[in-house]
């Protein structure tokens, strides 16, 4: 059960199936795999060896592809790193793992050579689009090594990848993983939400932040064809879904939100799409599954589903048939935007302080126990066992679990607001401001309050003449007085990380230097 052989299995069995498109360079499973075999042997042939660290600042590329494969196939570790990553946090993964090998595409070549004198594991840079600062070229390391399977013994209970947190809450730290967790995950994911040897799929979300990653492990893992696309852009994906005739891609929080609310939603062709998986960064998916399915081309379904860095990957799911029923008869509490019900092989219990099980429907932290959680942090044996107990991950997050099993989630442990010695959890706040026709986006926070310890207080992406008196009262019968924002600060925009999802600890800074500035 190892990385690597996805794409030798499916060289020997679909030779000349597609395996991944991107612009106009088309790639067969068979051609992908004499590349990734070079590249593998060229990376062995620079002195990596089982568990050397191999970094990568790449935007969606074949080339990236090729290099994850190629890693995992010549035994290394793999570390992504965002192309939008500037010199110092480059600088800190880098020096974090001790990687020996960097590669890079020209975008990011300018950060990689300001920074050199810093690399002290660097032995070899590789330069995706010709050598220059002193690196390898890409293209000259796999023209000069042999096509054959690499003879390396991986073993699949090795670390294959560490995936650095998108670092909301401090310094990112490096989650490791190894191929059958990694695999496994994959495995469940595919016995829930099944794929057809005539599914075409589309990533357009980064590829290094991680879940594109996963998703395109799950392709070659059932053996389908992957259209990738540089960035996310509305627009162009509606042109390659109708195009290629793409049947599953994926739209995630705010990303989502740019698909429903885009003005051409209505006339895209979307005929081929049989699978959307992601729901709203407003906390209410409906609005906008409903604008998608206004659309009279789309005849597919939508998929939920809850993972983290930390999970491994998906450990509960809302299918399809479980999400057009909650569309079509909401019910108390709307199924519609929980989390669905946990995975097979996997347990999700919300407990208390003790880490016993709370009764259903009441708040508690998130346990999670199965088998592809992160194996530990990188370097990091304290913050490993905070997390790590006995079995299970201590995720950090509140939700609540009905009789039924579906779980609901109510924000971060620590995003959560003791106002007057109450608990405020603000997914319960901002799942009713969303609701407000002229509301964009919100992000509910507590600032620093001397009378309350904290008070509750609601920024806001809204359109013109949205007062915060507005907003405060229409909270007015949903929302017991102590949940009500005690402010409303409006913004442009919202902070957000690369994958669309918002960052709390950014938006409360901003809260508290407006809260400053008006005296509030």
């Amino acid at each position: 059960m190892l990385i690597g052989d996805l794409v030798s299995a499916n060289a020997r069995r679909i030779p000349g199936s597609e395996a991944l498109v991107f612009e106009d360079r088309r790639v067969d499973w068979a051609g992908l795999n004499g590349r990734v075999n070079r590249l593998a042997n060229g990376l062995i042939g620079l002195g990596v060896r089982p568990g050397d660290r191999v970094a990568y600042i790449l935007g969606n590329s074949i080339e990236l592809a090729e290099l994850y494969f190629a890693i995992a196939k010549a035994g290394g570790i793999s570390i992504g790193i965002m192309p939008s990553s500037v010199g110092r946090e480059i600088s800190y993964i880098v020096n974090d793992v001790g990687a020996k090998i960097v590669v890079t595409g020209h975008e990011s070549l300018a950060e990689v050579t300001q920074i050199s004198g810093e690399l002290a594991s660097l032995e070899t840079p590789i330069v995706i689009g010709g050598g220059g600062g002193g690196g390898m070229d890409y293209e000259a390391l796999i023209s000069g090594a042999p096509d054959t399977e690499p003879d390396v013994a991986v073993d699949p209970d090795a670390v294959f990848a560490i995936k650095y947190t998108t670092g909301t809450t401090g310094f990112p730290k490096g989650c490791m993983r190894t191929h059958r967790q990694y695999l496994t995950n994959i495995l469940v994911y595919l016995a829930k939400v099944p794929h057809y040897a005539s599914d075409i799929a589309l990533i357009a979300m980064p590829i290094s932040a991680g879940l594109g990653i996963h998703m395109m492990t799950t392709h070659a893992c059932a053996g389908i064809a992957t259209v990738i696309r540089p960035k996310f852009d509305v627009e162009d994906l509606f042109e390659w879904i109708a195009a290629e005739r793409v049947t599953m891609t994926y739209g995630i929080l705010s990303l989502f939100d740019r698909i429903a609310d885009h003005p051409d939603l209505a006339k895209a062709d979307l005929s081929s799409l049989r699978l959307l998986t992601g729901t709203s960064a407003t906390g209410d998916s409906r609005p906008g599954m409903g604008r998608i399915k206004a659309n009279p081309t789309f005849k597919g379904g939508f998929v939920n589903a809850y993972g983290s860095t930390e999970t491994g990957g998906y450990v509960s799911y809302m299918l399809p048939h479980e999400v057009e029923a909650a569309l079509q008869n909401p019910g108390k509490p709307d199924r519609m935007n929980s989390l669905g019900t946990e995975a097979p092989l996997f347990r999700i219990e919300a407990v208390d302080e003790d880490m016993k099980p709370v009764p259903a429907g009441e708040f508690g932290e998130m346990m999670v126990s199965g088998p592809s959680l992160l194996e530990g942090y990188w370097n990091r044996p304290e913050d490993t066992a905070a997390v790590l107990k006995d079995g299970w991950l201590v995720t950090g997050d509140v939700i609540t679990k009905d009789a039924d099993g579906y779980i609901w989630l109510s924000g971060r442990k620590r995003d959560m607001i003791k106002t007057g010695g109450v608990n405020v959890y603000p997914v319960e706040i901002e799942a009713i401001l969303s609701e407000h026709p002229k509301v964009d986006l919100i992000a509910v926070v507590g600032v620093p309050d001397a009378k309350w310890g904290e008070k509750v207080v609601a920024c806001a992406v809204a359109q013109d003449g949205c007062s915060p008196r507005e907003l405060i009262d229409f909270c007015a019968g949903k929302l017991a007085g102590f949940k009500k924002p005690k402010a409303v600060y409006f913004f442009d925009e919202l902070p957000t990380n690369d994958v669309g999802k918002l960052v709390k600890k950014d938006i409360a800074e901003l809260a508290i230097e407006r809260a400053a500035a008006t005296g509030d």
